[in-house]
């Protein structure tokens, strides 16, 4: 039916435009077609268009140029709204620590005990937080493409998941929304979504198992390709399948660092350091930041190329300061470049803030770089069975790691693999191997490790009392490694076994307070600690009172409460001790461990009762 009134359609909203309008009404787009009587009915094709089709194609991207420009400023909107959000991020957070040291300062809160907490608290939320983003991210996908059948079921089944999550039953929404995967079985965004809550719920194997339907419905599908390659970089007879499936993911987004910083990381454990290279030099090339600069120093030192690591990791300095990651691998660099001072300043630095770090010990303690890798990583590719080996020692699993440790025997011995073999023998049988662990302890491998077998060694004789064993063993580690971490720590171990067992003289005092003078690096409490209980049972209160009053203040512990508040009492100072112990019993423990704690609530409340009976008295 022809129209008899005069106007236009407009070619990009098909709006009708009365009357010789030459913009749209509705979406201000300029008009092409001309004005006048236009009708439903064929016409002729006219012989010249091409000035028109040209005319309309310009109109096209002037209208597409202002469709950019109006997402531009979309995101520059957005963009602003996340800084006001960071600033206030910020704001809450100074504000945050500002109340927390405020109430510290008044006794109202235990700074460490919140911290501890709060990071107890993030942990146990984190793979429910992290679930709850993807599901929110990914569940837009699965209803565009899902059957009509079947929708107002998924509906549902989405609506309870969400639900599940928001109670924060993570295993309970896996398994709900793996319930509606028979609904729509050819639906791969359905399917992944699923597979990530079972791998953020730690079911590995049911999440595998997804993950390849996706790809295999979906081969184009990036994050299927991703998670089925975290999945499998964990099993170390996977590692080709690992390796394939982010080729695939790099193939996909060729403009994307993360997939060639997992390949690099996964070739780094598989010893190709060339193809670990190739792929860290693609992510730096693509992305370049702290990670990726890390991840690039990392390569280099495990390739023995320190004049390139150097430079790597002072780079990723510079975007992560102070990062404990990155100050560790540029100390091992200049481990490697044979500058020890240098590394031996970044160690100190370290261990102040992590006092007794495994990993910094080590390497404080090697003689080169290459005692060192054998001494922490082990021979090639035996590093990821040594650590699950390690893992499994401290939770007392001895058959299973009796069974990873075999396995690496295979591919080579190491100073590291020996150690361990020797630490599952001794919980096995420690008086049968008592002799070999002495023998490790005194012999020329790694110093950290002779330390770690004379600590077992010392344990058994000491929980025994063989007090002639005890000093021939200390004294022969201590002329052996005179000058490793191991010594301190030996020395100070022989201190503390003196006064426990009522030995302590003015001689070993001298000894003890050269330790605190000289400590280990983040082991100051410990010397402290020691040397206080030194000056109580020598009945030097008034030397106890000099060194712990400072530090009251600023390190409430229970060890600190009790020190004092004895020093207090032998010097009469009854009620101000009185007060000092009853605080004590709620304090912090500090490095004391449960027994340790106990122990010493034991002898507060003991010193409580004598003073209150010297006070009725």
């Amino acid at each position: 039916m022809a129209n008899d009134l005069p106007g236009s359609y407009c070619q990009n909203c098909l709006t009708w435009n009365p009357g010789d309008r030459e913009t749209c009404v509705k979406c201000g787009t300029r008009l092409l077609i001309l004005a006048g009587d236009q009708t439903w009915e064929d016409e002729p094709e006219e012989t010249e268009g091409g000035e028109d089709l040209e005319e309309h194609l310009l109109e096209r991207i002037t209208g597409l140029e202002e469709t950019l420009r109006r997402v531009e400023t979309y995101l520059e909107t957005v963009s602003d709204q996340l800084g006001k959000l960071e600033r206030s991020e910020v704001m809450l957070r100074n504000g945050l620590m500002a109340l927390v040291q405020e109430m510290e300062q008044k006794r109202q809160l235990d700074a460490h005990a919140f911290s501890e907490r709060w990071e107890s608290l993030v942990e146990e939320n984190l793979h429910l937080i992290s679930a709850r983003e993807l599901f929110t991210r990914y569940r837009a996908r699965i209803l565009p493409i899902a059957r009509p059948k079947s929708m107002s079921q998924l509906k549902r089944a989405l609506l309870e998941t969400t639900a599940l999550l928001e109670a924060a039953d993570l295993p309970g929404a896996a398994q709900r929304l793996g319930q509606a995967l028979p609904l729509d079985p050819k639906n791969y965004e359905l399917i992944f979504t699923a597979a990530s809550l079972h791998e953020a719920a730690q079911n590995f194997e049911e999440a595998e198992s997804l993950a390849r339907k996706v790809v295999g419905l979906s081969p184009r599908h990036f994050e299927a390709w991703m998670l089925l390659a975290k999945l499998l970089q964990e099993l170390p007879e996977h590692a080709d399948q690992a390796i394939e499936a982010l080729h695939q993911a790099s193939d996909l987004r060729p403009e994307d660092a993360e997939p060639r910083m997992l390949l690099a990381e996964l070739l780094l454990d598989e010893e190709d350091l060339q193809g670990a290279l190739e792929a860290a030099q693609e992510a730096v090339a693509r992305r370049k930041d702290g990670e990726t600069l890390l991840l690039l120093g990392q390569v280099h030192l495990a390739r023995g190329e320190s004049g390139m690591a150097v430079p790597a990791l002072k780079e990723a300095s510079s975007y992560l300061p102070g990062d404990l990651h990155v100050r560790e691998s540029l100390a091992e660099a200049y481990l490697l470049q044979g500058d020890r001072s240098k590394a031996f300043a970044i160690l100190q630095e370290l261990l102040t803030q992590n006092p007794g770090d495994p990993h910094l010990l080590l390497m404080v303690d090697a003689e080169d770089h290459l005692q060192l890798r054998e001494a922490r990583d082990g021979k090639a590719g035996t590093q990821v069975l040594l650590d699950e080996a390690e893992t499994l020692l401290d939770e007392n699993q001895l058959e299973s790691a009796a069974m990873l440790l075999k396995r690496a025997r295979r591919k080579g011995k190491s100073q590291r693999s020996e150690w361990l073999d020797l630490r599952l023998s001794f919980l096995q049988d420690p008086e049968k191997t008592l002799r070999s662990a002495l023998a490790f302890a005194c012999s020329d491998r790694h110093p950290r490790l002779c330390f770690l077998a004379l600590r077992l060694a010392l344990e058994h004789l000491m929980a025994q009392k063989r007090e002639a064993e005890i000093a021939r063993t200390l004294d022969a580690f201590l002329t052996r490694h005179p000058k490793s971490t191991g010594a301190w720590e030996a020395a100070l171990m022989r201190q503390a076994y003196r006064l426990m067992n009522g030995q302590a003289t003015e001689q070993d005092l001298i000894e003890v307070h050269r330790l605190h003078a000289h400590p280990l690096p983040g082991m100051e409490p410990r010397a402290r600690t020691l040397l206080g209980q030194y000056l109580l049972a020598l009945k030097r209160h008034q030397e106890v009172l000099e060194l712990i009053d400072p530090l009251i203040e600023k390190e409430p512990t229970l060890i600190n409460h009790f020190q004092l508040g004895a020093a207090l009492a032998g010097l009469g100072e009854r009620e101000e001790a009185r007060v000092l112990l009853k605080a004590g019993l709620d304090a912090e423990p500090g490095d004391l461990n449960d027994t340790q704690a106990k122990g010493v609530k034991n002898q507060i409340r003991g010193l409580l009762k004598e003073l209150n009976g010297a006070g009725e008295a």
